[in-house]
């Protein structure tokens, strides 16, 4: 019988549109009836959306695993890499300290793209921007859909294009832990510290995403997300490769984020991504 998995999955929580209960109910709802389903809620820097997801997984434990995640985003000398824990005390201290900061700086970050966004002759402000659904976190999609909602861009996607992602003129970094302490808190918590999409890492070649390895490694990193919806079948061999030469596990998700990315569904990315059962013969659940 098939095991349905995904373990990149976002939430309201974070920069997601469906909330951690939705989530488990549509995974459900996608799979083969007593088929059994295991799938990871890894929202950005925070763990707020883990006991809902929990507590609607356990409506359903005869054939659903629910495991407990995040998704860090880290500063790797400029470059953004992003690192994922998986089966984290979600109660431990020093991690909950070290994402209330993560998010202090994402909130300030917030009103100086406004800012910039104003500079730029948009008529817009952070009173206007509203969360989908009680207790999101408002993150730059937010700021997107204002955008087209007030007609400045046709889509979400064309916001980013033009004026929110890196390198536009309306971005604006923030501050983020270093990958090796991303994998320390990680590990500090209990977790199991896996290095995200590393193939989306366009600003480093191969030598540099193998130092990259290398010294993520030796900071105790445990896994490699291997596959995931965007790679090709050379891409996903390339990084199988890296996985086998340095040790780590294989995982893979398909960075499931809802109607913020509706061409991204559970389970099968962009069609016809699957991911094997063998993911789950190392990850501790």
């Amino acid at each position: 019988m098939k095991t349905y998995i995904d373990l990149h999955i976002h939430s309201t929580a974070s920069d997601g549109t469906f909330s951690p209960t939705e989530i488990v109910n549509k995974a459900l709802k996608l799979t083969e009836k007593d088929s059994p389903v295991v799938i990871a809620l890894t929202d950005h820097d925070t763990v707020a959306g883990i006991d809902e997801f929990q507590k609607a997984a356990a409506k359903h434990k005869d054939r659903l695993t629910a495991i407990s995640g995040l998704e860090i985003s880290t500063d790797y000398h400029g470059v953004e890499i992003h690192v994922l824990g998986y089966n984290i005390d979600i109660h431990n201290k020093e991690l909950l300290d070290r994402l209330a900061v993560c998010r202090e700086s994402r909130d300030g970050r917030n009103e100086k793209i406004i800012q910039k966004l104003q500079e730029q002759g948009f008529k817009i402000s952070m009173d206007e921007i509203k969360p989908d659904k009680p207790g999101e976190t408002i993150a730059r999609p937010h700021i997107a859909k204002l955008l087209m909602k007030k007609k400045y861009v046709s889509s979400v996607q064309e916001a980013f294009d033009k004026y929110l992602a890196e390198g536009r003129c309306c971005y604006v970094e923030r501050i983020m832990p270093t990958p090796e302490e991303a994998i320390h808190l990680i590990k500090n918590s209990g977790g199991i510290p896996v290095l995200a999409h590393l193939m989306l890492y366009k600003k480093l070649d191969s030598s540099q995403k193998e130092a990259l390895i290398r010294e993520l490694k030796e900071a105790g990193l445990i896994g490699i997300e291997t596959y995931y919806n965007t790679y090709t079948p050379v891409e996903q061999e390339y990084v199988a490769g890296l996985a086998k030469q340095w040790g780590l596990i294989e995982t893979g998700g398909t960075d499931f984020h809802g109607q913020n990315k509706p061409h991204i569904s559970l389970f099968t990315g962009q069609g016809e991504m699957e991911i094997p059962q063998k993911v789950l013969e190392n990850l501790k659940y």
